[in-house]
This record gives structure tokens, C-alpha cells and sequence, in this order.
């Protein structure tokens, strides 16, 4: 990506969505949205691990 977001607006973009995944009714939730909920949840983790060492 040629323009990355700095890192609070990824965060709060990734948190963003993890939001909105979880204000679904979980009866509802698709698989597909599981899965992007998840994968939502690891980015955020992982993009704070990289910050807390000083990668980024």
C-alpha cells in the first residue's frame, strides 16, 4: 500500500468494524462474518504488538 494509514486511524478503523460485526444479532452472523470478525480482532492485536515494539 503506497499510503498507509498512521496507526490510530487503522485502529480505530479495525475497531470500527469489529463494532459493527458485533452489534449483529449473533443468530444472524454468517460464517463469513465470523471469520472477518476474527480476523478483525487479530489485526487489531497485531497492530498494537507492532506499535508496543516500536516497529511502526
Amino acid at each position: 500500500m503506497d499510503n498507509q494509514l498512521p496507526y490510530k486511524e487503522q485502529q480505530d478503523c479495525i475497531f470500527n468494524g469489529i463494532s459493527r460485526i458485533a452489534s449483529i444479532d449473533p443468530q444472524e452472523l454468517t460464517p463469513e462474518l465470523r471469520l472477518i470478525e476474527n480476523n478483525m480482532a487479530m489485526a487489531f492485536y497485531l497492530n498494537v504488538w507492532v506499535f508496543n515494539r516500536g516497529l511502526k
